[in-house]
């Protein structure tokens, strides 16, 4: 409808329910009463774009958008008009041509991913300005977008200040410039706020916000434009907008286009703590091109630490993208709890698992924590609420990483943080515009080195840093590939972890795989901050030894076989089980070796056997982890085709339990069952040692295509009661070329038998002699073997019947003896569950 002087609202007009409670609601916090704000905030003008709904016609060109589906219109509602620079006539896809109007359906659908979808508060129809997707089409090249969406003249005669708000879903990167303009009276328009690089730095997501701009009314001045700009763009993104009202005062939840000035520096309060960490972030810098280039400062600080490699997912469960290895980082937990999978952040949960600067001011808000970056979406929607949080501005990544050092400098020198964040943008830059192998990247990540260096000597030169305990950790979000990442690429999965200081041996070389999600619980410890298990995080501090049984074959790794050679870092596989496992192999000798049944290798060997395919998703398992592939098996010889099947169980050792007793077990897996009338079959066992058992998970071809990406699995059993022990096992069986199956981190609990004997001992005299009369009750509900034991020697009894007595007297040969103590030992059924229990007895004389 036009932009004109509101009346009585029609039916399913959503302005006036905006301005209604809104704008009471922002007036009173600012000290004007409701009662005031309701009879001041008067309505003046307002369009919602959805008297154009029956003009709305199919897609042109588009590509993602079903024929015949309307959507779009190019013709602006009656007062309104689209001036379009002349030089785009004709370029470009039709639908997105400057300024045009669309459902928010349609516009969403033309490409996903990409944050259209994120502009929930739209409804009806909209007006987009998306020189995006404008340049997928018809080759614009390098012809710039420039459009402006003009509104009719409304009235202001008598208004000293009015407002204009709207709704906006916003995004840039590159040159693009976008504003919000206003002319009176038919003069020249003044920008009233500009978005660019300039302004906010690169890209910039202010997606699904709810604006307001005042606008200053000049005495005398009796109607006004507004208009919408947006120039200098070449595929750098886009704008849409909904709603415009104009009233006298903002709407209720509004917020102004331009963040409020920063703090800086001197903002930074007093810390609490003389234990401090220093967390650096660096964006797109790989691990082979670090070790190769000149980097002496983090070469010394790994020295006084630990350094190794660690992998991201792959697209099974999220690509390489910045947004994604950023969460990691700071939250502690993989992207199937932050949800995070990329850079559009369009349902993140960040409330649940807030960045590690929220979470140490929720614990202890008098913790002292600044941050400072560049990359404008890290503030937006992941770093919420620390102490200080600076943006960087600046016309190229190597001036605002050059502004992060400075300030994070200045907070060294003058202020007492807890816990700073510095990002540093620059190798990630460079990766994109000249590859991680030109000169350009080897100067961006020696001159990130020298700034390392920069800050490492304002810690050091503290007056207080004799006082003070430092942990330094350093990582970064993902590799590069070519030009870019976001892909399964070993060199962009490969990421690096640097940690020194604090409670992290130093060893130089990483002792374990230390992942992204290390580093929170790393910090955490180090400010003594006690985890919560209710936060569920994922990682582990960094030093913390290995309990998995599967880690201690590492030393048995072997090079390739049958595979193809792999990447540096890739470390290797084994058949060597761990002590008490073993392999039930029923797989013929044929296929590749190293997947010839169950085998125990590192995760990015087993991922880089073939990418693509999901297996670099298993984040979850570290270190070693066992595998059962029959995808990989099957590509030597296609043993498949002449009927041979892969069929491997690996078993854990026995261990006792409780006839009747509960059985626990947990473990990560990461299952793949693909179906094209390939049979597969696979099943979690619990064996008992009466010979019996039960399937506690299965999964079968028959139940068509399964995809378990990197899963924590609790399962459970009861013991029959004739049963003392219990193993458990995974079997693959019936495959080939049908998929895979990835286990790691096992742990079995089992009620184990409560060994009840009571031992009762005495001294006789016999003669002049002493003896010493021992008798042990099997108050077990089974029989148990007991063994009975003084200083006088030992007695065995191979079956003692439950409520029955083993009774032995030992001679001691001598007139006397002092008080001492006996023992009685039983065990229970053939898994060696014992217990002893002692009695003493008197110091006796005979004769």
């Amino acid at each position: 409808m036009i932009l004109r002087p509101t009346r009585r609202p029609r039916q399913g007009s959503r302005a006036p329910a905006i301005l209604a409670a809104a704008s009471i609601a922002l007036l009173a916090t600012a000290g004007i009463s409701p009662a005031v704000a309701a009879e001041t905030a008067t309505p003046i003008a307002a369009e919602n774009f959805d008297s154009l709904t029956a003009s709305l016609q199919p897609r042109v060109g588009e590509t993602h958008i079903p024929v015949g589906t309307l959507g779009w219109t190019p013709n602006a509602p009656a007062g309104w008009t689209v001036t379009s620079d002349a030089s785009m006539t004709g370029k470009g896809k039709p639908e997105w041509r400057g300024w045009t109007f669309a459902t928010p359906q349609f516009w969403s659908a033309a490409q996903t991913g990409q944050g259209r979808e994120a502009f929930t508060r739209a409804t009806g129809v909209i007006a987009v300005a998306d020189n995006d997707e404008w340049d997928d089409g018809n080759s614009p090249a390098e012809q710039l977008f420039a459009s402006t969406l003009t509104s009719p003249d409304i009235a202001v005669a008598g208004k000293s200040t009015v407002h204009v708000n709207f709704a906006s879903n916003y995004r840039q990167t590159g040159p693009q410039v976008a504003a919000l303009q206003v002319s009176f009276d038919g003069a020249a328009p003044e920008r009233l706020f500009e978005y660019s690089t300039a302004v906010l730095g690169d890209q910039v997501y202010l997606q699904n916000k709810l604006l307001t701009q005042p606008i200053e009314v000049p005495a005398g001045a009796t109607s006004m434009r507004l208009g919408w700009v947006i120039e200098q763009a070449t595929n750098d993104w886009y704008w849409a907008i909904d709603d415009v009202t104009v009233t006298d005062a903002p709407v209720a939840g509004a917020e102004h286009p331009l963040p409020d000035p920063p703090k800086g520096p001197a903002d930074v309060p007093d810390g609490i703590s003389d234990k401090k960490v220093l967390f650096i972030d660096f964006d797109g810098m790989r691990i082979d091109k670090l070790r190769d280039y000149a980097t002496p400062n983090l070469d010394a600080l790994a020295a006084r630490g630990q350094f190794g490699v660690g992998y991201m997912p792959d697209s099974a469960l999220a690509g390489t993208w910045s947004g994604h290895g950023h969460a990691n980082l700071l939250t502690g937990v993989w992207v199937d709890k932050h949800r995070s999978p990329d850079n559009s952040f369009t349902n993140p949960n960040f409330t649940q698992y807030p960045d590690i600067l929220t979470r140490v001011e929720q614990v202890n808000p008098d913790f002292s924590t600044f941050s400072t970056l560049d990359w404008a979406p890290l503030n937006q929607y992941v770093i919420a609420t620390p102490d200080v949080k600076m943006q960087q501005v600046g016309a190229n990544q190597k001036i605002t990483d050059a502004l992060s050092v400075a300030d994070a400098v200045e907070v060294l020198d003058t202020r007492n943080p807890d816990l700073m964040y510095v990002y540093l943008h620059d190798a990630d830059a460079m990766g994109h515009a000249y590859t991680a192998e030109s000169p350009e990247y080897k100067a961006a990540v020696e001159k990130l080195d020298q700034q390392v260096g920069e800050l490492i000597a304002a810690m050091e030169a503290r007056e207080s840093y004799a006082d003070e305990d430092w942990l330094v950790v350093a990582s970064t979000d993902h590799g590069v590939t070519g030009y870019g990442h976001g892909g399964d690429q070993h060199t962009s999965r490969a990421i690096w972890t640097l940690a020194a200081g604090g409670e992290v041996p130093v060893t130089g070389q990483a002792t374990r795989e230390w992942r992204q999600v290390d580093i929170v619980p790393t910090i955490l410890r180090h400010l003594d901050v006690p985890i919560d298990p209710a936060w569920g995080l994922e990682g582990v501090p960094i030093g913390t030894e290995s309990q998995d049984p599967f880690d201690t074959v590492a030393g048995s790794f072997q090079g390739v076989l049958d595979e193809a050679p792999k990447p540096a870092d890739t470390k290797g596989w084994t058949k060597q089980t761990p002590a008490g496992w073993t392999i039930d192999e029923k797989t013929p000798a044929v296929g590749v070796r190293e997947y010839r049944g169950w085998s125990f290798m590192s995760d990015e060997f087993w991922a880089t056997s073939e990418e693509g395919q999901g297996r670099g998703s298993f984040v979850r398992g570290r270190d070693v982890i066992a595998v059962a592939d029959a995808d990989e098996w099957n590509d030597l010889g296609d043993p498949a085709a002449t009927g041979a099947r892969f069929d491997s169980t690996l078993y854990s050792p026995w261990q006792a339990v409780k006839p009747g007793g509960a059985v626990d077990l947990s473990f990560f897996h990461h299952y793949r069952q693909i179906t094209a009338g390939i049979p597969q079959h696979a099943e979690v066992i619990a064996e008992f040692g009466d010979g019996s058992s039960q399937v506690l998970w299965s999964r079968d071809s028959a139940q068509g295509t399964v995809f378990e990406i990197n899963q924590p699995v609790s399962l459970s059993a009861t013991a029959p009661a004739t049963a003392s022990k219990v193993r458990i096992g995974w079997r693959l069986s019936n495959a080939g070329n049908s998929g895979y199956w990835a286990v790691d981190a096992p742990q079995i609990s089992a009620e184990t038998p409560e060994v009840a004997v009571d031992t009762v001992a005495e001294t006789r005299c016999i003669g002049s002699k002493v003896y010493v009369s021992v008798k042990a009750t099997n108050h077990e509900s089974t029989p148990a073997a007991v063994e009975i034991s003084t200083a006088f020697g030992d007695k065995s009894f191979a079956t003692v019947a439950p409520g029955a007595n083993a009774v032995h007297t030992f001679a001691a040969r001598a007139s006397s003896v002092a008080a001492g103590e006996a023992s009685a030992t039983a065990t229970v059924g053939d898994a060696s569950v014992s217990a002893t229990v002692a009695a003493p007895y008197a110091a006796r004389t005979c004769g």
